[in-house]
């Protein structure tokens, strides 16, 4: 080996070890860096920085490594190697080097590390980015000793929920979503990945007489990374300035701004009342929306300006026409009154509006209806449940378009709301559309099991396409149900079967319990209408019509009714519908 060649070996070598060096050090680096920048709230951009500084880095070594050497202590030049053929050959063998060098940590960072990209998707749903400043409150664990406390947890979630909706630039999921996870151990990435959100606050209460301790930590989605975590020890008679220095606490870790909220009320015992109402409210049965009411109503006693008790009441009470058996003259006017009275205390409550839209529906007052949700909404742009009573409202009066677009924006916002996505799936219904409808009652079940009431939507779904062994088999996984209405619903599917005995006998005993007890004309009628008995079917419909019961909204739209729309009395009944 000639002089030349010898220097320049040693020169090759050199620079390879230098770049090995390197890159074990730029690994280093960005393995501190990270925890670093988390722990200090720097942006995600200043990790960016620090990668691409690091791979320009590289030829600068490069070219330092192959003009210096050091040599005692001293940086010396070394002596320039022999032109010509090999010595180009030779500077390009280093450049490759070098690219192979900063590979991995570009691969690392652009690739490996982003939590976009090793997120497993589900079917062909397509990739979303969640939105940075977005939150969601998962259920605080009670750890009370007394167990019922749970409402209490349960409402200070809640609270919490509804006071991060007033921090400016911060998208909050929904109640519904986030009680979706509520005692299921679920990886938080996937929480964040089937909500779209960017941060989740998760934590536990233990309340022991007067006394509360509560924790609760931030937690960002992309790496697990805590953004901020506290303890606090205070009187339950600080639980309001409580949650407001939790929601200020979250704001300031996201960077936003919390918008100052009036407490609803300054009563303890008011405050407490209203948050056992709240949890049997959110049970929807029967017997648990009476229990509410029962709250709702001591609560009011306790602070009759609190308006938000008032709503809680106007919904108990106007809940009870679909999920009991009573009929809207029971329930109505008292539902009303409370509505109109949280309306007075603050007429800017959009839950008030949307309550109000409720009551004028179940009356058939459509115009005043649709304002209500119109002002609910603008009021509060980001209320998913005003969305999906707007959407099956205009689906009802035969605005699909405009109906599938305002449930499409409350899946947005609750997008793990098994009862919205079935309220999806009837626009298709309506629409005639069974395969596309049938494709999402099951994708519901799929994503939630334990949800009964689709059942009974496939049910009849299966019925009115003559599928009579699928629509009974569905009827029987109906679960808890109201009183009558799995018998109801396999007399209807073998009425329309043909099978006429069982069924005749049915509707002529719901007659008769219908001289001592309330029963629901509207099902008297469907069920006539499936035994071909026109005449008494439109005789119950009126009726029903004329006691404003619930299943007729739906009559201009719903191929359950697609039987009856050639009889010239279909036009009577729709004018007393006010669908005409």
């Amino acid at each position: 080996m000639t002089a030349n060649g010898w220097f320049a070996e040693l020169k090759r070598r050199r620079v390879v070890r230098t770049l090995v060096g390197y890159g074990i050090a730029s690994f280093a680096v960005l393995q501190i860096i990270e925890p670093v920048m988390h722990g200090l709230h720097w942006p995600e951009t200043v990790l960016s920085y620090v990668v691409v500084a690091l791979a320009a880095g590289f030829p600068v070594v490069i070219t330092l490594a192959w003009i210096f050497d050091v040599k005692a202590g001293r940086i010396e030049r070394t002596a320039p190697a022999a032109a010509g053929p090999r010595g180009i050959r030779l500077a390009l063998s280093l450049v490759g080097i070098g690219v192979l060098a900063a590979a991995p940590v570009l691969g690392w960072y652009f690739f490996f590390r982003s939590d976009a990209r090793i997120v497993a998707r589900r079917g062909s749903e397509p990739a979303r980015a969640a939105e940075p400043k977005s939150i969601a409150v998962l259920p605080f664990v009670n750890m009370s000793s007394d167990k019922e406390n749970e409402y209490f947890s349960d409402g200070m979630t809640e609270e919490l929920i509804n006071t991060l909706s007033n921090v400016d630039g911060l998208r909050v999921a929904s109640r519904t979503s986030a009680f979706a996870f509520k005692g299921k151990h679920v990886d938080i990435r996937q929480i964040g990945d089937k909500l779209n959100v960017g941060t989740v606050l998760e934590g536990s209460v233990r309340r022991e007489s007067n006394t509360l301790r509560v924790t609760a930590q931030l937690i960002q989605v992309s790496d697990g990374y805590h953004l901020w975590s506290k303890s606090y020890d205070r009187e339950l008679k600080s639980v309001f300035a409580l949650e407001e220095d939790i929601a200020r606490s979250i704001a300031d870790a996201l960077q936003r701004k919390l918008v100052a909220v009036k407490a609803a009320t300054a009563n303890l015992d008011a405050h407490d009342l209203y948050l056992r109402g709240l949890y049997f409210l959110n049970r929807r049965t029967a017997p648990a929306l009476v229990k509410a009411a029962e709250y709702f109503e001591q609560a009011i006693t306790q602070d009759p300006r609190y308006a938000l008790a008032y709503v809680g009441l106007a919904d108990a009470t106007q809940l009870r026409i679909s999920y009991d058996a009573v009929t809207p003259a029971e329930v109505l006017p008292r539902a009303k009154a409370a509505a109109q009275r949280a309306l007075s205390l603050d007429p800017a409550l959009a839950e008030a509006h949307a309550s109000m839209g409720g009551i004028y529906g179940h009356d058939y007052e459509w115009p005043a209806a649709l304002q209500e949700y119109r002002t609910a909404l603008a009021l509060k742009p980001d209320y998913p449940t005003a969305h999906q009573w707007y959407g099956e409202l205009l689906a009802s009066l035969g605005k699909l378009r405009e109906a599938q677009a305002e449930l499409d924006r409350a899946m947005e916002l609750d997008p793990a709301s098994s009862i919205i996505k079935v309220t999806r799936a009837g626009v298709l219904f309506y629409a005639h559309d069974y395969e596309g409808a049938l494709a999402q009652y099951k994708k519901v079940l799929e994503m939630d099991p334990g949800f009964k009431p689709v059942h009974a939507h496939l049910a009849t779904l299966y019925a009115l396409q003559g599928k009579d062994a699928e629509a009974l088999a569905e009827v029987d996984k109906m679960g808890e149900v109201p009183d009558m209405a799995l018998p109801w619903f396999r007399a209807w599917v073998n009425a329309l079967s043909g099978r006429r005995s069982d069924s005749l006998e049915f509707v002529r005993g719901l007659e008769e319990r219908s001289r001592r007890e309330y029963v629901s004309h509207v099902s008297l009628g469907m069920l006539w209408m499936a035994l071909n008995d026109k005449d008494r079917a439109f005789e119950h419909f009126m009726k029903g019509c004329e006691a404003r019961e619930v299943g007729l909204p739906g009559v201009k739209m719903s191929p359950i009714f697609d039987a009856a729309r050639a009889d010239p009395r279909f036009k009577d009944l729709l004018r007393c519908v006010h669908l005409e």
